[in-house]
């Protein structure tokens, strides 16, 4: 085993992954991840990898090479600064004594299920599938892992068969049925993943990731057909929240005919939560903040460093929901009636809830827009309002027209009344 005269400190690495598409037919969607391997486990599999790669690169002995025993979905694996890969390279650095590097294989096991590093822990959440990763990371002098990196980026992908060996000890050791074994880096995975988003129409989120991803300095901002702000500076993602009025109103649906509002913001909505979802499942950070007409006119004019500091100006959205007060009677008698509508789409569920409260007389008391801001705002607004009524002795009514209420000449949400339920077919008699 060949030593070289350089310091822990001065190593660098280079990443790896063995992808593993699952069989459909035979995996359970809705799954979770197989928990990691034993250190006796992780061990005989890391040998089984080092003999495959060894001859795709004409010989490995002069590197270290490090892995552990798990599995992890993309979003593990892509986050900004690859921030896993790192903390094998770290691990590796830790186990090397004195000066001189001696390349050797390290395989990670968690013998009490889970490994003492938190940052290599694997989330194994529902519904990771039908992708799984397991990463690898070679270590070495500077010039070494240079000429590693571009003979990994030409060839792995194409060329880094996994033996029928490797498949068979891959499978039994995760108790996984494969359809598919390779060898991959990570720009082919960030390759596959663009052209994933790029064929749904999402490239520009998938600009907005490979931004953080890799840590590019300055600001990315990408402005949506719909009118969805994004701006990305380090691991960090501002964007506007519009409520339906302020949208329709001020924001990007004020050039929209009144008749069009409803679709307009519904797509602006989809997307909005599509691209939030997808970028904190990346491991960013999303800061909401609300839209005013003076920010909305400032960031028509400036961009880039100028947009942020302007996005920073304003405190960001706390909590999980958000509630719109459109008015408020200072009348100090109690809520004896409420009125909620369920402003909900076939795709999208429920998109905002419009809380009318009256007094025992009839007289309007307040009238509200609760906007839920994540999946779990919902819940928050529903047992906020359960219990409001309760606390009041209030009479609730919870009506349900099947799509997004509005007035086309106040170009504002309303709220349901009983005729504009859908109508109930007749039964036969």
């Amino acid at each position: 085993m060949a030593t070289t005269d350089t310091a822990a400190s001065e190593l660098r690495h280079y990443a790896g992954l063995l992808a593993i598409e699952l069989d459909p037919q035979r995996a359970d969607p809705t799954g979770t991840p197989p928990a990691p391997l034993s250190v006796a486990a992780a061990t005989a599999l890391a040998s089984h990898l080092a003999k495959d790669l060894s001859p795709v690169f004409g010989g490995i002995e002069h590197l270290g090479l490090i892995l552990p025993g798990a599995l992890y979905d993309q979003t593990e694996i892509l986050r900004p600064g690859f921030p896993l890969f790192g903390a094998l390279a770290d691990l590796y650095r830790g186990s090397a004594r004195g000066s001189t590097f001696t390349p050797h294989l390290i395989a990670l096991g968690a013998d009490q299920g889970f490994f003492p590093v938190a940052a290599i822990n694997p989330l194994r959440r529902s519904g990771s599938g039908p992708l799984l990763l397991l990463p690898f990371c070679f270590v070495g002098p500077s010039d070494d892992i240079a000429r590693l990196a571009r003979v990994m980026e030409d060839i792995l992908m194409q060329q880094g068969q996994v033996s029928p060996a490797t498949g068979e000890a891959v499978q039994q050791a995760f108790g996984l049925a494969a359809l598919n074994l390779s060898f991959a880096t990570v720009g082919d995975l960030c390759a596959l993943l663009r052209v994933q988003l790029e064929a749904n129409d999402l490239l520009p989120l998938w600009e907005l990731l490979e931004h953080a991803w890799f840590e590019r300095s300055g600001v990315h901002s990408a402005t949506l057909d719909g009118g969805n702000r994004f701006l990305v500076a380090d691991d960090h993602v501002h964007t506007l929240f519009y409520t339906f009025d302020d949208w329709a109103q001020f924001g990007p649906g004020r050039v929209r005919p009144a008749t069009q509002l409803g679709d307009g913001y519904r797509d602006w909505a989809r997307l909005q939560r599509q691209y939030v979802m997808a970028l904190e499942a990346y491991g960013l950070h999303v800061r909401w903040v609300l839209a005013n007409p003076q920010l909305e006119d400032k960031l028509a004019a400036v961009e880039g460093e100028a947009a942020k500091a302007a996005l920073r100006e304003i405190p960001c959205l706390s909590g999980d929901y958000l509630v719109e007060a459109i008015f408020q009677n200072d009348s100090e008698n109690p809520e004896c009636r409420m009125t909620i509508t369920n402003h909900a789409d076939p795709e999208l569920g429920t998109l905002v809830y419009t809380v009318m409260s009256l007094d025992a007389g009839g007289q309007l008391l307040r009238l509200e827009h609760h906007y839920p801001l994540r999946p779990q705002g919902l819940n928050a607004i529903i047992d906020r309002l359960i219990q409001r009524c309760a606390e009041q002795g209030a009479e609730r009514q919870v009506l349900h027209p099947g799509r997004l209420l509005y007035s086309e000449t106040g170009r504002s949400l309303r709220a349901a009344t009983v005729a504009d339920l859908p109508a109930h077919p007749e039964r036969p008699h």
